[in-house]
């Protein structure tokens, strides 16, 4: 039986966009109808994890259909492949700091220790599926958080190895259940005799895929998921679309008001310190217990100071994102701030994995940077520092 094509989303999304724009819909709809459009505007993101060595590095060359990084050089922990035009590459440091080049990353950009890499390729595979890979060969007490990190990134995971482990299904165990909604497994030692039952309980599907050779199984299967998520969303916007009433033309201009930039009244100053004085006040409390930390800190004696100093970093980071959970968009400061704060909360998860005295002054950095844009955004002086 021949497989319908996926459709195109494009229509679907102009017509939500529409009746988005319209401001006729309750809140509750707007806000599922932004979902929706970011749902289906958004590719679907496979992230490949496991081990670099259980040939998860091959697969991610298979998949660009090139060796992206010389020979023997380490690849950073995090690494993700998108299509573009051209080949070229951003490096994220520890230190927060960007790096972009032309080509592949080389020698000369990995010696700079990136924590994060972002690659643009021609590769056909990318039009369809954008990959994050993840190494989780590090520190095992970052497996779970790792985990986590990845799955606010992810529809489809794709767990590699060579032959499913008990320190495998270890690992495993720590991933969050938005992971395990659609995860494969994919084994390729040629000899494998595939997962027992309780590790194959635990994937949508296993793949065998013995290498060196061809991913095209892999990529079909991954393929096909994604047009069936793709025709779920689609029936999810059908619907709501149909319970609206919305059968305006796309190509139907709709007029509102377009949104002003905000001027800081003496009310909307009084709204900034009241949201915002108690996250500052948080903040300045946790930078200031951590400097006085590290002030008495012995490094010849205290070994595990580091990542002691970068866990305190990171629960204040997660302390002010469920703060800002809760704020209102009214207000640009809240949602800037609120970005500021999922970066940092991500880059200081990045830093962990190579627990160590320059990741801490790293991470010290960016919470003294993130103290200056709260109290600029409480001013109502916006993002500057």
């Amino acid at each position: 039986m021949m497989k319908a094509l996926a459709p195109e989303p494009s229509e679907t999304v102009a017509k939500l966009e529409a009746l988005l724009a319209s401001a006729r819909i309750p809140q509750r709809d707007a806000e599922r109808c932004a979902h929706l459009i970011e749902t289906l505007k958004r590719p679907v993101r496979v992230c490949l994890m496991g081990q670099w060595d259980s040939d998860m590095r091959t697969i991610l060359y298979a998949v660009c259909g090139s060796d992206i990084a010389p020979d023997g050089v380490a690849l950073p922990p995090a690494l993700e492949m998108q299509f573009g035009d051209r080949i070229q590459t951003h490096a994220t440091l520890e230190d927060g700091s960007h790096l972009a080049q032309d080509g592949w990353p080389d020698a000369a950009l990995l010696s700079e220790a990136p924590v994060f890499l972002r690659v643009t390729a021609p590769s056909e595979p990318l039009k369809h599926m954008p990959f994050l890979a993840l190494s989780l060969d590090l520190n095992p007490a970052m497996h779970r958080p790792a985990l986590a990190w990845a799955a606010r990134r992810t529809e489809i995971a794709v767990w590699c190895t060579t032959a499913f482990s008990v320190a495998d299904g270890r690992i495993w165990g720590n991933a969050p259940e938005r992971l395990t909604h659609r995860a494969y497994l994919v084994e390729t030692a040629p000899d494998t005799a595939g997962p027992d039952a309780v590790a194959a309980s635990e994937f949508t599907d296993h793949v065998h895929l013995p290498l060196p050779g061809e991913i095209a199984p892999l990529l079909t299967r991954l393929r096909d998921d994604i047009d069936e998520a793709r025709m779920a969303d689609l029936d999810a916007a059908y619907l709501l679309l149909h319970r609206l009433g919305y059968t305006a033309d796309p190509e139907e201009p709709v007029t509102y008001d377009a949104p002003r930039e905000p001027q800081r009244s003496s009310g909307q100053l009084a709204r900034l310190r009241e949201v915002l004085s108690e996250p500052t006040l948080f903040l300045a409390r946790r930078s200031r217990a951590l400097a006085e930390d590290l002030a008495w800190i012995d490094p010849e004696t205290e070994t595990n100071w580091p990542e002691t100093a970068l866990i305190h970093c990171a629960e204040t980071a997660d302390g002010l994102r469920d703060r800002s959970s809760g704020w209102p968009d009214d207000l640009a400061e809240f949602t800037a701030l609120a970005d500021m704060i999922d970066e940092a909360t991500d880059l200081l998860l990045l830093l962990q994995m190579e627990a160590g005295p320059d990741q801490v002054e790293d991470a010290a950095a960016l919470l003294h940077q993130m103290r200056g844009a709260f109290d600029q955004c409480r001013l109502g002086r916006g993002m500057a520092a």
